[in-house]
């Protein structure tokens, strides 16, 4: 084997989670990010109780994990798995109470952030690929009368599993008020490649999915699901590492040069803002003056 065809060989193996103590080290620096999080937010100061302190950088780990599988009556696996809860454990003594501070100092370095980023974003690809699946299984026997598979359910299911966790600690309306948080555009986009991709083999969106893909896989030595989970974990890799403070920042986005364009296409039909809606609130504004 070729050094370049091994290294290939090694990247796609760790993308698909094929190496040794992969679920390990998938859930430790799942729950190193958690309780990162709240010890560089909430708990910055050190004055939460320790209780307190632990379950929030729990939750702030696995709230998808805690609360997902409700939706369709299945039982989370932070009871059915002993590795999220241990870890949690393991993590937040880490991050705080080691000797002078080392696991939290250690946990802001380069080096570290980039492997927690890595390692946390596997945990979420594999979510999303499994919580995707298993709304198809749920699903599948009873899609509408309008298309041979079911639609949102395996897109929504994977993609709530990534904003459980926006919802706990900010709440509804502090989630969502600056617009499409990038959990949610990252979760629609990746749940609804590998659910068309994988699971809709008689509607003309998979079909058309797969005519445009090819025979890549084949050419790139990939059955279609590793493929699939190739690129959703490529995905959910490459984007996020991007957004770290040391190189674009959590605003960037790649869905972000849509955005703009709909928001100029949107002023051009509107003319600029001109709209019903907005004349009549210049009207009562100018109304409220005049009183």
């Amino acid at each position: 084997m070729s050094e370049t065809s091994g290294s290939a060989a090694t990247f796609s193996a760790f993308l698909t989670g094929d190496f040794p103590y992969s679920a390990e080290l998938q859930c430790f620096w799942m729950a190193f990010q958690g309780s990162m999080a709240v010890r560089n937010g909430k708990n910055r100061d050190c004055k939460m109780h320790w209780f307190h302190a632990l379950l929030s950088s729990t939750l702030a780990g696995y709230a998808g994990a805690t609360f997902t599988a409700m939706w369709i009556g299945r039982p989370t696996s932070m009871l059915s798995n002993d590795l999220n809860i241990a870890f949690s454990i393991i993590a937040f003594t880490v991050v705080n109470y080691l000797p002078f501070d080392i696991g939290y100092k250690l946990g802001n370095t380069f080096p570290i952030v980039l492997i927690t980023t890595v390692f946390a974003q596997l945990f979420r690809a594999f979510g999303l690929i499994k919580f995707s699946q298993i709304a198809h299984e749920a699903f599948r026997a009873t899609p509408s009368p309008y298309y041979p598979t079911p639609v949102f359910g395996p897109i929504l299911l994977p993609t709530l599993l990534g904003n459980f966790g926006g919802f706990f600690s900010k709440g509804f309306d502090g989630h969502l008020k600056n617009g499409m948080p990038w959990a949610f555009q990252n979760g629609l986009f990746c749940s609804s490649f590998y659910h068309f991709y994988i699971h809709d083999e008689e509607g003309v969106i998979g079909a058309t999915l797969r005519r445009l893909i090819g025979g890549l896989p084949d050419a790139l030595g990939f059955d279609e699901r590793t493929f699939a989970v190739l690129c959703v974990s490529v995905f959910m890799q490459v984007f996020p590492i991007l957004q770290l403070k040391y190189f674009f920042g959590s605003s960037f986005s790649p869905f972000n040069a849509i955005h703009v364009a709909c928001k100029m296409v949107g002023s051009k039909v509107t003319g600029g803002g001109n709209t019903t809606a907005a004349r009549a609130i210049k009207r009562r504004k100018t109304k409220a003056k005049k009183t």
